[in-house]
C-alpha cells in the first residue's frame, strides 16, 4: 500500500481512471500504486486538488441540506441526481463519473436524511436542476 494508492481509493479513481486522469498509461499508475516507481510530486499535488474539490463539494452539499433543517420542515429523503457516465461527468466538471461518486458517498455519509441517488435529469427537480446549472455554464462560457 502505497499514499498514492489510499490516495485513488479516496478519490474514487480506478487504474484506468487514473490514468487518463495524470494522461499517463495504466502500467505507470499501477507502478506508482504498487510503489515500484516514484510517483512524481506533480501527480500527487493533482490529486490532492481533486480530493479536496470532492471534500468541498460534499461540504456544500451537506451545508445546503442542513440550511434547509430537514428536521424541522419534514424533508424525508433527498435526490441526488447522479451522472450517468464519464461524459456527463466531465460536463459538470469531474473527471469522471466514479470521481462523483466519491462525493455522493461523503454526502450519503453524513446528511442528517436519508439520499437517493437517481439519474440526473430522471425527476422533474433534478431535471430542474440539471437545466439551471447548464445555462449556468453556457452563461460563464460566453
Amino acid at each position: 500500500m502505497t499514499p498514492f494508492a489510499t490516495m485513488l481509493r479516496l478519490a474514487g479513481l480506478s487504474i484506468g481512471e487514473a490514468s487518463e486522469f495524470h494522461r499517463v498509461p495504466p502500467n505507470t499508475v499501477k507502478s506508482w500504486s504498487s510503489g515500484r516507481r516514484t510517483c512524481p510530486t506533480g501527480v500527487i499535488e493533482e490529486l490532492r486538488n481533486l480530493i479536496a474539490r470532492q471534500r468541498d463539494a460534499a461540504a456544500a452539499v451537506i451545508e445546503t441540506i442542513n440550511a434547509a433543517k430537514p428536521e424541522q420542515s419534514g424533508i424525508e429523503k433527498i435526490e441526488i441526481g447522479y451522472p450517468a457516465d464519464d461524459h456527463e461527468a466531465r460536463s459538470m466538471g469531474w473527471p469522471c463519473a466514479a470521481a462523483w461518486g466519491a462525493i455522493a458517498a461523503r454526502v450519503v455519509a453524513e446528511s442528517p436524511v436519508p439520499i437517493a441517488l437517481v439519474p440526473r435529469g430522471a425527476t422533474p427537480a433534478t431535471a430542474a436542476a440539471a437545466d439551471i446549472r447548464d445555462a449556468a455554464d453556457a452563461t460563464r462560457a460566453d
